[in-house]
């Protein structure tokens, strides 16, 4: 609660937890980077390969994106074309926000739960990447965890754009 007694929007609440993923994945970015050129110079210079790098960089991609999208969800912070809200009056703004977050958070529900079927049957029949032979499931997983997180997010968000449309005094029919 803010010191007004209103409730406080979750955009509004610093994001700790959020910065502190953002930090992680901007070192976990600069890591790829150094494996991404040491294995190009071994590779090119020495002749020498880093067996599974290039693996390691595109599963290392693929969670870094799925955990990133829920913090750029979370925090209202997604590419977005503003050309409609920009030009709208405030309930406004908060009615096409809602509307995103209604379709977000079914898109990314929907898409938790086939990727969790899909998760499921590759752990079922013990697939295993080609270089590393790391379970398939792992980088697969992250679909779940990012939209699954997305989901919560996008739904919390909605929740509050629905609060918002409720406190908000309706303007007066002409």
């Amino acid at each position: 609660m803010s010191t007004a007694g209103q409730p406080v929007a979750p955009e509004n609440i610093p994001h700790p937890v959020a910065r502190a993923v953002r930090v992680v994945l901007g070192l976990l970015l600069l890591g790829m980077v150094v494996l991404n050129v040491a294995s190009a110079m071994c590779r090119y210079i020495f002749g020498i390969v880093f067996v599974g790098a290039d693996e390691l960089l595109v599963f290392a991609m693929i969670w870094m994106v799925m955990v990133g999208m829920i913090v750029v969800t979370a925090s209202r912070s997604h590419i977005a074309l503003d050309f409609l809200v920009t030009r709208v009056a405030p309930r406004q703004r908060v009615m096409l926000s809602a509307a995103h977050n209604i379709v977000m958070t079914g898109a990314c529900a929907y898409a938790t739960v086939y990727c969790w079927s899909f998760v499921m049957r590759v752990a079922a029949i013990g697939q295993t990447s080609m270089a590393l032979e790391l379970p398939m499931a792992v980088p697969h997983f992250a679909l779940v965890v990012g939209f699954g997180g997305t989901t919560i997010a996008s739904a919390l968000l909605l929740a509050s754009d629905i609060a918002k449309l409720a406190r908000a005094p309706r303007p007066a029919a002409s």
